[in-house]
Formats: structure tokens, C-alpha cells, sequence
């Protein structure tokens, strides 16, 4: 269950981190353009970087619906 589990949240992390990927450079210097242009936010980041983003964005959700059952 524990291995299944932990497929399935590399598989999604690495699906969701491509399409954060791609996005990011359009998405959030238009949302946030202060924010981008003081360097508090990043106006591009790695593929890698954007794979543990929703990595560990996949474990927190996890980790807090598990602990709200």
C-alpha cells in the first residue's frame, strides 16, 4: 500500500511539475508583477524545481487528509 501510494504521488508530482513548468513564466509574473519585480517570487523556475513544488504540495495534502479522517 505504502509503495502504491508513493507511485502514485512521483507519477502526479512529476505530471503536475511539467504543466507547472510550462506555465509558471506566463502565469506568475502576470498575476504578480510587484511581487515578481521585487524578487520576492521567482519569474522562472526549474523543471525540478517545479517537480518538488508539487511533490511536496501532493504530501502535504496527503499528510492533512489522512490526519482529518
Amino acid at each position: 500500500g505504502i509503495v502504491l501510494i508513493a507511485a502514485l504521488i512521483s507519477i502526479f508530482a512529476v505530471l503536475g511539475g511539467t504543466i507547472v513548468w510550462l506555465i509558471w513564466p506566463v502565469a506568475i509574473p502576470a498575476a504578480f508583477p510587484k511581487i515578481v519585480e521585487m524578487n520576492y517570487i521567482a519569474a522562472q523556475i526549474s523543471w525540478w524545481q517545479a517537480v518538488c513544488l508539487c511533490w511536496i504540495c501532493g504530501l502535504l495534502i496527503k499528510s492533512s487528509y489522512s490526519s482529518s479522517k
